[in-house]
């Protein structure tokens, strides 16, 4: 008997821990000397972009509700 094909639900990686790289795309290692962790790199900032596109489509909304 054939076993039933299980699915696995896909895994959302966390953009919080990415490996830091050279200009080659080598990993950089972390330095024991030091007290931070070289081998990381900094956090993504998030960006505004998409809560510019939120706020223009609440105004746009806004506008068609009241010119109605």
């Amino acid at each position: 008997m054939a076993k039933a094909a299980t699915k696995k639900k896909p895994t959302k990686k966390s953009p919080l821990r990415k490996r830091a790289r050279n200009s080659k795309g080598h990993y950089i290692a972390d330095d024991p000397g030091t007290p931070n962790n070289e081998a990381y790199g900094e956090p993504p900032v998030p960006s505004m972009k998409k809560y510019v596109g939120i706020g223009l489509a609440l105004v746009l909304i806004a506008i068609v509700v009241l010119a109605s």
